[in-house]
């Protein structure tokens, strides 16, 4: 067996359980070192939640995505930037933590500048005031490259990347007044 290649190897495909190991290779930049980790372990690093700063933040590939993304009460409005998309990844903005009322700021989601990339679908708005309606906020599914969450109790938002240029959203949001895509 230490002969063969890994290609050569029999798959044990749906058998895969969270206790199977895998090989990996650390640090592939710096000192690379061979080590193990099991399914399980893999699975929750790359899932463990990630708690948003109270700032502006870029998101990238490697810390955030495929994620729950845990967004603060906001000191000031603050703006998410998204890496450009890829098929297939995914973001899921949830939030704000820590709030005994609507924050008093807004939360912004940024797809890029120039409208070469841009959101297509649709987010909920579950309406706090005394109406209390629920609408469909839709983006125009062609240039809208910002989803501004206005002042919101709550939130959670899902954005998969279907190409290098869009980025399908969904979700909804608890607030006073109505979520906004905007180019």
């Amino acid at each position: 067996m230490a002969d063969k290649k890994i290609t050569a190897l029999t798959s044990i495909g749906t058998a895969t359980a969270r206790a199977d190991l895998l090989h990996v290779i650390d640090d592939v930049a710096g000192t690379p070192t061979n080590k193990k980790v099991t399914i399980g372990e893999y699975a929750n690093a790359l899932m463990a939640p990630v708690s948003l700063a109270d700032s502006n933040v870029t998101l990238t590939e490697a810390t955030h995505a495929g994620r729950l993304l845990i967004g603060p009460n906001c000191s000031a409005d603050r703006t998410y930037t998204l890496p450009t998309p890829i098929a297939g990844m995914h973001f899921r903005f949830v939030g704000p933590i820590g709030l005994a009322a609507a924050d008093g700021h807004d939360v912004i989601i940024s797809a890029g500048t120039g409208n070469s990339i841009f959101f297509k679908g649709q987010v909920a708005h579950l309406d706090t005031t005394a109406d209390e309606n629920a609408t469909v906020v839709f983006s125009d599914q062609n240039s809208n490259e910002t989803l501004q969450l206005n002042v919101p109790a709550s939130y959670d938002i899902t954005l998969v990347g279907v190409s290098a240029t869009v980025w399908m959203c969904s979700g909804w949001v608890a607030a006073a007044t109505a979520p906004a895509f905007a180019d």
